[in-house]
């Protein structure tokens, strides 16, 4: 009985930790590319984004109620926390089914939200502060320029035909993105490389990462940790059950014990 005790509570703990894993992933998300590209990216990002983090924060906090309340020991919250835990589980499932299933639309609606948001804020660049620091930012750190390549940059009110921002240039100094398309072979002097492919590509390059290298290993160990404790649930239930049965078989014999006593008693008398 001990020892399945602390087989349940170490479990907790560890459905805990995978919590914090989760968390950790929907940070990293948040972090890189979220709260970085938020004017291009469409709203349900940041549904997924934070549902996943509120997942790892209901697993890690019902893990941590379901290990104290092994140690309390309170049957019924134990039975409560296994019954949130498993809600969870198949969620995790159900939405990790779903998303790959429509993993190949998700990323063409992405990319096209993404495409027409690059642009319109393309068309505001040099009047639009904020839209002309996310530019900057974006093509000096991703090394890129423009929405899908260098030219996009000529169609647009700053690029008057021939030019592109100087954040787009190799060396940036002021007034090196000038009269580029003049320039007999332009990758001497600028990146020709679009915003929007290198952009999803990383996006890609990390979704693979992060699914194979953390949410599916995750998700295994939540399923294997879960059956783990039904099956320790299970054993801690029948033995109190069998610990139930001998103390009622001994309390049924008693009375028949001094029953007996006294008979003898009356006999003697």
């Amino acid at each position: 009985m001990a020892v399945a005790k602390y087989i349940a509570f170490a479990t907790f703990i560890v459905l805990a930790g995978t919590g914090i894993a989760v968390v950790y992933t929907g940070c990293s998300l948040l972090t890189a590319y979220v709260a970085y590209l938020s004017p291009w990216l469409p709203v349900w990002v940041w549904v997924v984004v934070s549902a996943v983090m509120a997942l790892g924060v209901g697993i890690t906090a019902t893990s941590t109620a379901g290990a104290i309340s092994v140690l309390a020991p309170n049957r019924h919250a134990f039975k409560l926390c296994m019954s949130l835990l498993l809600v969870a589980v198949l969620t995790e499932l159900s939405a990790t089914l779903l998303v790959y299933q429509k993993q190949q639309l998700l990323g063409q609606a992405l990319t096209s939200f993404m495409r027409h948001r690059m642009v319109v804020t393309q068309g505001d660049y040099g009047t639009n502060i904020s839209d002309t620091q996310l530019w900057d930012e974006i093509q000096l750190e991703k090394n890129c320029c423009g929405t899908d390549d260098y030219k996009d940059w000529f169609a647009t009110s700053y690029g008057n035909g021939t030019n592109v921002p100087d954040s787009c240039c190799l060396i940036v100094e002021t007034g090196c993105g000038r009269d580029i398309s003049k320039t007999p072979d332009p990758t001497d002097d600028i990146i020709t490389e679009g915003c929007l492919p290198t952009v999803v590509h990383a996006l890609e390059l990390d979704y693979i990462t992060l699914s194979r290298g953390v949410w599916l290993p995750v998700i295994a160990m939540h399923v294997a940790l879960l059956l783990l404790l039904v099956a320790t649930s299970i054993f801690m239930q029948e033995r109190m059950k069998g610990v139930g049965s001998r103390v009622f078989s001994v309390s049924a014999v008693l009375p028949i014990t001094h029953s007996h006593k006294y008979a003898s008693l009356h006999d003697d008398y």
